[in-house]
């Protein structure tokens, strides 16, 4: 696909819309982030093609993700940035040289608008999706100061089955050495009881590489998380808070026993 023509002030207007930020306090020492919130794709791009009901799936988006981390930062007083735009239209916490950063098929459905994308439009992708989440990133952990070292939670959902099997996980805990935080939130979820915790399940972050808390903390030192919780808790008002109930706690408790 060849980028669509904008102007700048339509290019300003996409980027001012592709991120939502939610101003906490520092003082929990967290970020909350969450990079598949949204499933909009800007009108230019005319949904990738794509019939609008796949955009509401777990190809499009992430569902409960985003109003999980609204229900957590309202719990911790944390500040929060969140995606609008679909991880079809750019998948931002993919590397800009992955084959999927801009998908160009759903299990063999293709995406006709993602299928060999010319530079310009990958530019402008970047340009309106990626670069105003890090920007917002990056303002909401320089107000931690320079001393400052908070630990970022990225949030994310996935399907209960995968190639017709279950998933017996219902919120899986994705660490690596380096974060600081597996072993004690994945202690402390288990001590609660109240939910399947996977270790590195239904996806290990030690054999993969994530953009965003590569950028936004592993490579400047911060303690981080992934955390997958299975969407179909996330499919009321009522499951979302009752998972925020059960992660807010193990967060805080963790973060508030780091080391300086």
């Amino acid at each position: 696909m060849s980028a669509p023509v904008l102007s700048k002030a339509e290019i300003e207007a996409l980027a001012r819309a592709s991120v939502e930020t939610i101003d906490g306090e520092t003082a929990p020492g967290i970020l909350l982030i969450c990079e598949h919130a949204g499933r909009t794709v800007p009108s230019a791009w005319a949904d990738l093609g794509l019939p609008r009901p796949l955009l509401d799936t777990h190809f499009g988006w992430d569902a409960g993700a985003g109003a999980l981390t609204e229900a957590l930062a309202r719990r911790l007083r944390a500040p929060a940035v969140l995606a609008a735009y679909s991880r079809l239209f750019l998948d931002i916490n993919r590397f800009e040289t992955d084959w999927d950063v801009m998908r160009p098929d759903l299990a063999g459905i293709p995406v006709p608008a993602n299928i060999e994308p010319d530079s310009a439009d990958r530019a402008l992708r970047e340009r309106i999706a990626r670069q105003p989440f890090d920007r917002a990133a990056e303002a909401q952990l320089a107000r931690f100061g320079p001393a400052g070292r908070p630990a970022v939670i990225s949030i994310h959902s996935f399907t209960p089955l995968v190639q017709g099997k279950s998933r017996p996980t219902e919120i899986g805990v994705l660490w690596r050495q380096a974060c600081l935080m597996g072993p004690p939130v994945l202690e402390s979820l288990r001590r609660e009881g109240r939910y399947m915790i996977g270790d590195n399940e239904p996806y290990d972050w030690r054999l993969v590489e994530g953009y965003t808390l590569r950028r936004h903390a592993l490579d400047r030192n911060r303690p981080c998380l992934y955390l997958e919780i299975r969407n179909d808790l996330l499919a009321t008002a009522r499951g979302v808070e009752e998972v925020a109930d059960s992660l807010g706690p193990a967060l805080a408790d963790c973060v508030a026993g780091l080391p300086a």
